[in-house]
């Protein structure tokens, strides 16, 4: 996976309190970990999901969702996907190759696949 820091990106001052990021390019969805900063130093994590939407007129949107992930809650967030996750491969074992990616995931999941592109970029093969 392609992790880029922020503190290197001539971009960091109109990026505001953004201090790390990891964007997962998977299928028409990319997800972004991003690393904050609170005013009072505290850090802080938001996931958002974005993908591209087509609305009825042809046109298309993008859509996100976000949450904010704050540091007392890292450990149980990671300890409940990871149950959730080892539920889905112990239930539907076919669904997962040896190594635990999916099958059908493609190249799009592939780590090898992310990048630090733009999201316009991304969406316009679509």
């Amino acid at each position: 996976m392609s992790n880029f820091d922020y503190n290197d990106r001539s971009e960091m001052d109109s990026m505001g309190d953004e201090l790390y990021s990891v964007p997962v390019k998977a299928g028409k969805r990319i997800y972004y970990f991003d690393v904050k900063a609170t005013r009072g130093g505290d850090y802080y994590v938001t996931i958002t999901e974005s993908r591209k939407k087509q609305m009825r007129d042809g046109s298309f949107t993008i859509d996100k969702h976000k949450i904010h992930l704050y540091k007392e809650d890292f450990q149980k967030f990671g300890e409940g996907f990871k149950e959730v996750v080892d539920y889905v491969k112990r239930e539907r074992p076919e669904l997962f190759n040896p190594d635990g990616s999916a099958i059908g995931s493609g190249p799009a999941n592939a780590s090898e696949g992310t990048s630090s592109i733009s999201e316009d970029d991304f969406f316009k093969g679509l």
